[in-house]
């Protein structure tokens, strides 16, 4: 993930959601478990449009694939 952002977002698993988002667990501790490294092989990277970089587009435009058109590259 360092290639792409500095920060590792939470991948959880399906059965850790619901531990995950309880607002009555109040100690760490107890959700800590849910934050297991998910295996490599079960995720794919590519690339998306700009609309990931406005909270505003909250949909699953945001998470389809793009195609990136090499420019030119030019001084000016």
């Amino acid at each position: 993930m360092a290639d792409v952002h500095d920060r590792m977002p939470a991948i959880l698993r399906v059965e850790d959601y619901e531990a995950w988002l309880d607002p009555g667990i109040t100690d760490a501790k107890a959700v800590l478990v849910c934050l297991k490294p998910l295996d490599a092989s079960l995720m794919k990277k590519y690339p998306v449009s700009t609309r990931v970089n406005h909270p505003e587009n909250d949909d699953e435009e945001c998470a389809r694939e793009v195609t990136i058109e090499s420019a030119p590259m030019t001084l000016f």
